[in-house]
């Protein structure tokens, strides 16, 4: 009888263990080692080794002395419990490092302390969570943002101890309150809230933006950390139930709802801004890291709500990296983030180390930030919401230099960013244009700033976004008053509230980028009025900002600037001097000057200036200067500004507008004359700042010579003509916008923003004419005249012979290059000709070193009168293509024409499958098309969407969870269009 009870006991422990373990979660392929958080155990010995860089050694020693601290008693309020929990997070951290700051190991006391301090604070966590919403606070969820960030600190220190040696027993109690606490925010985010019987709210359902991203992170982690514990009775115990609701609501909320904060298939930013995307990553950064240490790269199904959804591992999620590319496109050349949105003026985002990737840590130069800012890397990683040292010096990545273009245009996101660098020195201006779901999602952190524009030149920020004084404050500068843009009768755009973003969605297009200047435009309507600002940034040293205003009664117009520089202010907050009686503002901070000259159509009505508030840090303001400039009395108008960066003495700028024309005209080393109106007519300017006159077609013209009186560059906005004296320095055969310039000796630079064919004067024929939209061109021997036919928008470069080049015996006039289906006809025309054996074609792709000979055309021996010749190449390549004639004399004598190239024919795209039948992978191949993301959808028989994936040029579907049978892929591009065939799957095993 016994035996019989001791079996029966033994049994009752063995099915209570199965179980207490129901819904734990084992997912294939996990790693179940510890440390499994921030980083692995194999990485710990290169973190320690890394503590002796001076710059981490610094802000190691900063985070030993917090870890080494005494805890607050108050676990209670929310600064008390978050300061617990981090205290608890940094102590096992430099538990697990065993290092003192000075790099030595730790003493045996010193790690009794620390254990004791971390364990202790984990067996008393408080793990009470608000309920989602009351009659009386229907945001009460909005504690959550704080109970999320405590439940991951508390999970990483529990992982670090369990990598620092300590064992699931001597955790025991701390675990049971973790789980106690990842439990309580579980179910209170998936326990509907009715005020009513027949009325229910659902946290998920109602809230899809950094609160729902920050509370799913935090179950993730949870599922992560805990993933052997369960419960047979609490489904909101289980790990199963913390990782479906977490990943599937982070998966939703920002790729797949229809009010997601950024987008699967492009660049879209996150919508509530750079701040709030800074804010929810704190959560999911650790996570997905987290991720990446305990799973594979693998694609699982997670379910919520009755939905089902495969879903890639986010810590190799390509997705993921869209955000992160967004996000360091759009940094000051400070490091800092910029004050879009409701975003801080101080803030960087040096967490981006925990991606594991290099190239999103960039260098942090905050010198010039007051003491009050957050001006260094570790007051950076230690803000009042969330102690992230441990994390960055985890991650154990060096920052790499940006590589930003001169040009970023981001439509999906709104951002618009000029550089003329990448240094931390870099001229740096934004206009924001957001639009579509960017614009419609961004709801309640949503400030009036459509249009909205701020510089950064010489290390100082110079012309300011107001930023952001916290939730509550958020009135007090996202007003339209508080931004650079325009006003109609003193209003703007309305301010954004949750569920309704501010009133004016705006867009970026018509950019372009070539060698001396950048150019795009923001276009976005409010209070009945359309405003278009067009943007030059010429020769990387100035911008233009030409302001296109529309309506169809009369008002009053205000243009902003809100500049960092206080009139009669002290030297902490910069200087601003009055130019108003000449028509410009100049302000200076920390040895950087911006000189803003602004004039209008018949010149502005008035000149004035304001008092206005700026953000410096959390909930902390001070005061700058606004320039203001009206136009009174019209419906429609242009303002012309020229905004010039400097540092010792500014860029001379002069008003030279007429009754029809906002004009302007700058000296430096070089002259250059602009004026914008409202029709393409042929105007002249009045400026007399150079010998000849300047007439053009263009809504946007501008002109420019260099120091020695040569021509420089020119710019035309929907123009076909622009005159030099009597020379039509560019002719257009359509309207079109045009750049052409000088770039440097023997090479021009060049773009039309259309099919079109050009005219320019050249001194001699051209060797080489290329770019994607060249068909070809001619030079005219006579006229001295280059024409250039474009099949498409197009930049393009002409380059000319160098001096001591040689020359065609014959007299070459014309010599061209275009596609017929798929061959290519070669023609040329020849003035004279003396001795002429005759022409071997050649021609080189870009994968050849060597032009090789195609075909040879007899020539005429000698000859007076002009000759015509032509050659057809049948065998012509689809891929770019260059040719050249290869002359011979009679005599032997070899010389070379210039060079005719080719764009590479259209071909389409196509979309390919292996193998077939799958079992387990299908394996994507993208071919004709060029770099950018494709959604791929997988269709079974009945019409559902079964798998939805993006991939650039080849990738993988895991369809192993999928039933046999025929299923249909179809690919769509970024624009939607679809590429090449859909194909059939068939799943077979």
């Amino acid at each position: 009888m016994k035996h019989l009870a001791a079996t029966l006991f033994f049994v009752f422990l063995v099915v209570q263990t199965v179980v207490a373990q129901t819904g734990s979660w084992h997912p294939p392929g996990a790693d179940a080692s510890f440390p499994r958080t921030l980083l692995k155990a194999s990485a710990v010995a290169q973190v320690q080794q890394a503590l002796l860089r001076p710059e981490r050694q610094a802000l190691y020693a900063s985070l030993y002395q917090s870890a080494t601290a005494p805890p607050t008693s108050d676990n209670t309020s929310a600064d008390g419990r978050r300061a617990r929990a981090t205290l608890a997070k940094n102590a096992a951290f430099v538990l697990l490092l065993d290092r003192q700051p000075g790099n030595a190991p730790l003493s045996a006391a010193e790690k009794a302390a620390l254990l004791a301090s971390a364990q202790a604070l984990l067996e008393s966590i408080n793990t009470s969570v608000e309920v989602y919403a009351t009659l009386s606070n229907p945001s009460s969820y909005n504690e959550w943002q704080w109970r999320s960030k405590e439940l991951i600190d508390y999970l990483i220190a529990y992982d670090l101890l369990r990598g620092a040696g300590q064992t699931d027993a001597d955790l025991a109690a701390g675990k049971r309150r973790l789980q106690e606490f990842v439990g309580n925010l579980d179910s209170q985010s998936v326990k509907p809230f009715r005020p009513v019987s027949f009325v229910s709210f659902e946290f998920y359902k109602q809230v899809k933006n950094n609160h729902a991203l920050m509370t799913a992170a935090a179950l993730g982690m949870a599922a992560v950390v805990l993933n052997d514990v369960g419960s047979a009775t609490h489904v909101s115990r289980r790990p199963t139930a913390w990782i479906n609701h977490g990943l599937f609501n982070i998966d939703n909320v920002l790729w797949q709802d229809a009010q997601r904060q950024s987008d699967p298939n492009a660049v879209a930013g996150y919508a509530e801004g750079p701040y709030y995307f800074k804010y929810a990553f704190l959560n999911c950064l650790p996570f997905f890291r987290a991720m990446g240490n305990f799973l594979p790269d693998n694609t699982l199904t997670y379910s919520f709500g009755g939905v089902s959804r495969p879903i890639r591992n986010p810590y190799y999620d390509p997705r993921y990296d869209q955000l992160y590319d967004w996000i360091t496109a759009i940094l000051l050349p400070d490091g800092r983030l910029p004050a879009l949105e409701d975003s801080y003026v101080d803030m960087g985002m040096p967490e981006l180390a925990l991606t594991g990737k290099s190239r999103y840590v960039k260098p942090l130069h905050l010198g010039n930030l007051s003491t009050r800012q957050l001006n260094s890397l570790n007051t950076q990683l230690r803000d009042a919401t969330v102690d992230m040292r441990a994390a960055y010096l985890a991650a154990n990545l060096a920052p790499t230099a940006p590589t930003n273009p001169t040009l970023t245009a981001l439509p999906q996101s709104g951002n618009l960013v000029f550089r003329s660098g990448n240094d931390s020195l870099a001229s740096y201006l934004h206009v924001y244009g957001k639009s579509g779901a960017a614009q419609t999602n961004s709801g309640g952190h949503s400030q009036a700033d459509a249009s909205s524009f701020q510089l950064h030149a010489n290390g100082q920020l110079l012309a300011l976004d107001p930023g952001y004084l916290s939730y509550g404050r958020r009135d007090s500068l996202g007003k339209a008053t508080n931004h650079n843009l325009i006003l109609v009768d003193n209003a703007g755009p309305a301010i954004g509230a949750p569920s309704a973003p501010n009133d004016a969605p705006a867009t970026i297009r018509n950019t372009f980028q070539t060698g001396k200047l950048a150019y795009g435009e923001v276009q976005t309507t409010y209070q009945t009025a359309t405003i278009t600002r067009k943007t030059l940034f010429i020769r990387n040293s100035y911008y233009l900002l030409a302001d296109f205003v529309r309506s169809n009664a009369v008002h009053t117009y205000t243009w902003q600037l809100h500049g960092y520089g206080l009139e009669n202010g002290p030297a902490a907050t910069g200087s601003f001097t009055d130019k108003l009686a000449a028509g410009e503002g100049i302000w200076q901070k920390n040895g950087a000057g911006l000189l803003a000259h602004v004039t209008a159509t018949g010149g502005a009505s008035g000149y004035g200036k304001a008092t206005n508030r700026h953000e410096l840090t959390y909930n902390q303001s001070e005061k700058h200067t606004t320039l203001l400039v009206q136009k009174s009395g019209a419906a429609q108008t242009q303002f012309l500004a020229a905004l010039a960066p400097f540092t010792t003495t500014p860029l001379s700028v002069a008003t030279t507008s007429t009754a029809t024309t906002a004009a302007l005209a700058a000296s430096s080393d070089y002259q250059d004359v602009v004026f914008a109106q409202a029709d393409t007519v042929l105007t002249s300017d009045a400026s007399n700042l150079l010998p000849l006159a300047v007439q053009a077609d263009g809504l946007v013209n501008f002109y420019s010579t260099d120091a020695a009186g040569s021509f420089a560059q020119l710019f035309l906005e929907q123009g076909t003509v622009l005159y030099y004296g009597n020379m039509a320095h560019i002719r257009s055969a359509k309207r079109a916008t045009l750049s052409w310039q000088r770039a440097e000796a023997g090479r021009y630079v060049g773009y039309a923003s259309r099919a079109t064919t050009l005219t320019v004067p050249l001194s001699t024929a051209p060797t080489a004419v290329t770019g994607p939209g060249v068909a070809g061109f001619s030079f005219d021997a006579v006229t001295r005249q280059l024409s250039i036919t474009l099949t498409q928008a197009s930049e393009f470069q002409v380059l000319l012979p160098a001096a001591n080049g040689a020359v065609l015996p014959v007299e070459l006039l014309t010599f061209a290059a275009v596609r017929q289906a798929s061959s290519v006809l070669l023609t040329w025309k020849t003035a004279s000709e003396h001795n002429n054996r005759g022409f071997a074609i050649e021609r080189r792709t870009e994968g050849e070193s060597q032009f090789q000979q195609v075909g040879f055309v007899a020539g005429q021996g000698t000859a007076t009168a002009p000759q015509q010749y032509r050659f057809q190449d049948a065998g012509a390549p689809l891929a770019q293509v260059y040719y050249r004639l290869r002359q011979l004399d009679q005599d032997g004598k070899v010389t070379y024409s210039p060079v005719a190239v080719l764009a590479p024919a259209t071909v389409a795209p196509t979309l390919s499958i292996a193998p077939v039948p799958a079992q387990d992978v299908v394996h994507i191949s993208l071919a004709g098309l060029a770099e950018q993301p494709v959604q791929l959808t997988l269709i079974d028989q009945h019409g559902r969407t079964v798998l939805r994936q993006v991939v650039r040029r080849e990738g993988q579907l895991t369809v192993r969870h999928l039933a046999p049978g025929l299923y249909f892929l179809r690919a769509l591009d970024a624009t939607g269009k679809p590429v090449g065939s859909s194909q059939k799957v068939l799943i077979a095993r």
